[in-house]
Order: structure tokens, then C-alpha cells, then sequence
């Protein structure tokens, strides 16, 4: 008598089963995958950005004769920017920064005398926000009077 090779219908129907569930796995963790790719590059912009609107103002006096609401170009303090908000952000010249339209940034000063300076120290946060809702990021400096 002569040996059948091969397989069943049974065997196959399985197989293909289980070949089908691994691949729907495999699918569903790939797209979690895919829709979070993004998130590490908008938080390393939301960084850089945090970090150039700090180190333009760290780079003012400590007093000036500007004043918070004034035209972006013509703050020359740091307290004069508080309460600045632009939405999309800008340049020091008050210029919008080609492709960063979904990006918000908020910048507060504030008298800190946590630091037993009085009210010659000020603490400086930079908030940045992106529409997604996915990044909130927060950067925070303190400055002494000269």
C-alpha cells in the first residue's frame, strides 16, 4: 500500500485560522504603532520652540522701558513678556515660522520669592501647546536682578 503525503481539509482550514489571527495581531499593533510615530517629533519641536522663545528672553535686561502688549520687536525686558501668546508662533521679528501652525506658545513672568530674592527675582514659563492635544510642554527659568 502506498503512503499519501499531504494534508487535510481540516489541517488547512486550521492553519489558515491561525495564520489569520496572528495577522490581524500583528496588523492592529502595527497601526498603534504608526499613529503614535509622530508624537517624538512634535514634542522635540514643542521643545525647540520652548527653548528659543526662553533664550530670547533670558537674553533681555531684567527692566526696560517696554511693556507686556507691546509689538513683539520692541520688547526689551523680560518682564514685558508676560503675557505674551502667539498662535502660530513667531520669530524675535514677530514674523509666523513656516509650518508650525498648529503650535501655540504662552509666556508668563512672574515675581518668585521662593528664591529669598524679593521681588528681584522672576520666574519665566514658556508653555507650548500643539491642536492635537498631544503635547503640553511646560519650560521654566528663573532670572535674578543684575
Amino acid at each position: 500500500m502506498k503512503r499519501q503525503r499531504g494534508v487535510t481539509l481540516i489541517e488547512l482550514v486550521v492553519a489558515l485560522v491561525i495564520i489569520g489571527i496572528a495577522g490581524a495581531a500583528i496588523v492592529g499593533v502595527y497601526t498603534t504603532v504608526v499613529a503614535r510615530s509622530a508624537d517624538p517629533m512634535i514634542r522635540q519641536q514643542a521643545l525647540a520652540l520652548a527653548e528659543a522663545y526662553m533664550e530670547e528672553i533670558m537674553a533681555r535686561p531684567f527692566e526696560g522701558s517696554s511693556a507686556p502688549g507691546d509689538a513683539r520687536d520692541s520688547l526689551d525686558n523680560l518682564q514685558a513678556y508676560d503675557g505674551l501668546q502667539d498662535q502660530p508662533p513667531r520669530n524675535v521679528l514677530g514674523d509666523t515660522i513656516a509650518g508650525l501652525d498648529a503650535y501655540s506658545v504662552t509666556v508668563t513672568v512672574d515675581e518668585d520669592t521662593a528664591l529669598g530674592l524679593g521681588d528681584d527675582a522672576r520666574r519665566i514659563t514658556v508653555r507650548v501647546r500643539h491642536d492635537a492635544g498631544t503635547v503640553d510642554f511646560r519650560l521654566s527659568a528663573w532670572r535674578a536682578r543684575d
